[in-house]
């Protein structure tokens, strides 16, 4: 007969602190197995903020990794919110052959008794509570319901922490990168710090690169990041950009402001986001003003910027129909358009280095 920890939650994220109890259910409690039971719907809650697909593979990428986790769906097939109890009663049933434990979070000792058919429940399987916060451990629920308590190796990272970018540095690096490559969580991560034009716009430049890149042979996907992402931190305060740039790039600071956020969005995307991807940074770098340096990347995401589908300036649409047709074309009109009007709104002074370089190599031809 195996023992078997069933652990049950929503997931979204899977984080350390649910591998490390996983590990600590196998290394101390000497487990066979740990079973994770991902939620279709969490009965304490309205909605999940990625797909089932997401979380699934998410933990799957566990599973591969841990030869002791295993993964049950019973309750992301049921396709409804699922109450514990009824899954319970449902692997106690179909698996006899094994002894079973249920695994929670001390956070969760509050709400225990609110568990639909709960005294039922804890008749059936020994629950096994891990300490998450402290203060939990004189909970009046442990001793009323005679719960064992155990510790682990805890970051106290929760899924929302994870979702608002808080402590990505002790986040798994792989589901870390499976979240920035597939654009999770942006309600949380994007949504919070633009006003909705500014979204739209950002989901609608990710929408344009990625039909750019389809066309001219670049990689869809990062074209698609690199887009979403470029105006990450158009609507910071002058106090934050400048905190970064002085940090990280201060030789920068020279260049107008209003394209200073090419720059403060490549540094929180690498700094915070952790994105390591440097085809992905460059084209956020470079998308406001360019540089001598593109790749095919950085040309389509600072193109699909300038004619992204919400944008009705005069020209746009021969603009648009250009970067299609002839991307090179496009981009050398938009860039010598671009730097025109610069040079008219704010004389050479204030034009930046960065741009005037710019329009030097790719409209001037000069190679220096």
């Amino acid at each position: 007969m195996s023992k078997i920890a069933l652990f049950g939650g929503s997931f979204d994220p899977v984080t350390t602190d649910h591998l490390n109890i996983a590990k600590a259910c196998y290394e101390k409690l000497k487990f066979d197995e740990v079973w994770f039971i991902p939620a279709f719907l969490n009965p304490f809650k309205t909605s999940q903020h990625s797909s089932v697909k997401d979380r699934l593979t998410m933990l799957q990428m566990l599973v591969d990794e841990y030869s002791f986790l295993r993964i049950n769906e019973y309750e992301v097939n049921n396709q409804r919110p699922t109450s514990t109890f009824e899954t319970v009663q449902y692997i106690v049933k179909n698996y006899p052959e094994n002894k079973f434990s249920f695994i929670i979070g001390s956070d969760q000792l509050d709400r225990l008794e609110e568990w639909d058919h709960f005294e039922k429940l804890e008749k059936l399987v020994p629950f096994k509570v891990f300490l998450r916060d402290e203060k939990d451990s004189h909970n009046p629920m442990l001793k009323k319901h005679n719960l064992e308590m155990f510790t682990f190796d805890n970051n106290h990272l929760s899924s929302t922490m994870v979702r608002s970018l808080e402590k990505l540095n002790l986040q798994i690096p792989m589901i870390n990168d499976y979240c920035n490559y597939h654009l999770l969580y942006l309600n949380e991560r994007l949504l919070p710090f633009m006003d909705e034009d500014r979204f739209l716009h950002c989901l609608n430049v990710g929408q344009t690169a990625k039909e750019l890149a389809n066309i001219w042979g670049a990689n869809e996907q990062k074209a698609l990041i690199a887009g979403t992402l470029h105006d990450i931190t158009k609507c910071w305060d002058h106090e934050k950009s400048k905190i970064y740039m002085q940090r990280y790039l201060p030789f920068l600071m020279t260049e107008p402001e209003p394209v200073w956020h090419a720059f403060t969005g490549y540094l929180h995307l690498q700094k915070d986001w952790l994105i390591k991807d440097q085809e992905v940074l460059q084209a956020v770098f470079n998308h406001t003003v360019g540089s001598p340096e593109m790749s095919l990347l950085d040309i389509i995401v600072f193109c699909a910027d300038k004619i992204s589908p919400e944008r009705d300036y005069p020209g746009v649409k021969k603009l648009r129909e250009l970067c299609f047709q002839d991307l090179m074309a496009g981009f050398r009109k938009i860039l010598k358009n671009q730097y025109e009007s610069v040079l008219k709104k704010r004389g050479p002074k204030d034009m930046g280095l960065m741009l005037t370089n710019s329009y030097k190599y790719w409209i001037e031809g000069v190679r220096s």
